[in-house]
C-alpha cells in the first residue's frame, strides 16, 4: 500500500513538472516570434524609397518637407488634371518638372504647398512662376517673376504668415489680404529689412538638394 502510494505521488509530481517546463517554454517561443516580427517591420519602415532616381543624392539628404511621393501625385494630379491641363503641348520635357516645400501658413494644421518649375516655359529674366496650393492641391496664388527661396517670416497678416519674395533681384513684403497673397511680387511694397535667421526659406534649391518631379 505505502508503495503504491509513493508511486502514485512520484508519477503525480513528475507530469506537474513536465506541464510546468512547457508552459515556460511557450512565451519564450512567442517573444522569439514577436522579436522577428518587430525586426521586419522596423527594417521596412526604416528604408527609404529614392523620390528622385535621376540624381546621385542620397534621400535623406533631401530637405524637410520636400520628398513626399504622396505630396508630389497631388500636385502632379493638380497640374495635369487643371491648372495647366490646356498648356501641356506646349512645354518641353524640361518645363514639366517641379520641386515643392510643405509648410503650415495659417497654423490650421494642414500644410500648405509651395510649388517651383525651373524651365523656360516659367522663368525669364525676372524670375519664375510658383504656384502655392492648399494641402490637397486646389489653387490659392500664382506668383509670377519671383526667385527663390521664399521666406516664411513669423508675423501674420489676417492669419496668414507674411513673405518675402524676391523679384529681378529685389525682396518685397508679401501679406495675405483675407482672401489671397498679391500675385506679381515686383509692384508690392520692398521689404526693408534682413530677414531673421530662424525663418524658414522654402524651394531653397540654391543651398539644398531639392528632388525633381515630372508631370
Amino acid at each position: 500500500m505505502k508503495r503504491t502510494l509513493v508511486l502514485s505521488v512520484l508519477t503525480s509530481l513528475i507530469l506537474i513538472s513536465c506541464n510546468n517546463a512547457g508552459t515556460n517554454n511557450e512565451p519564450a517561443t512567442d517573444t522569439t516570434k514577436k522579436a522577428d516580427t518587430a525586426t521586419v517591420t522596423n527594417a521596412a519602415a526604416n528604408k527609404m524609397e529614392d523620390p528622385d532616381p535621376t540624381d546621385s543624392i542620397p534621400t535623406e539628404r533631401y530637405p524637410e518637407n520636400s520628398s513626399s511621393k504622396a505630396t508630389a501625385d497631388i500636385i502632379r494630379n493638380a497640374l495635369v488634371g487643371t491648372l495647366l491641363k490646356n498648356d501641356l503641348a506646349s512645354m518641353s520635357a524640361n518645363d514639366r518638372k517641379f520641386i515643392f516645400s510643405e509648410l503650415d501658413l495659417n497654423d490650421d494644421g494642414q500644410k500648405e504647398i509651395f510649388v517651383g518649375f525651373s524651365g523656360t516655359y516659367f522663368c525669364g529674366t525676372g524670375g519664375c512662376t510658383i504656384y502655392l496650393l492648399n494641402h490637397d492641391g486646389s489653387l490659392i496664388n500664382v506668383f509670377s517673376v519671383s526667385d527663390y527661396p521664399v521666406v516664411v517670416e513669423k508675423q501674420k497678416t489676417n492669419g496668414w504668415k507674411d513673405l518675402v519674395i524676391t523679384s529681378a533681384g529685389k525682396p518685397h513684403s508679401i501679406k495675405f489680404d483675407g482672401k489671397k497673397y498679391p500675385g506679381n511680387p515686383s509692384v508690392a511694397p520692398l521689404f526693408k529689412m534682413i530677414p531673421s535667421d530662424d525663418s524658414p526659406r522654402v524651394l531653397d534649391d540654391q543651398h539644398f538638394p531639392y528632388p525633381h518631379f515630372s508631370f
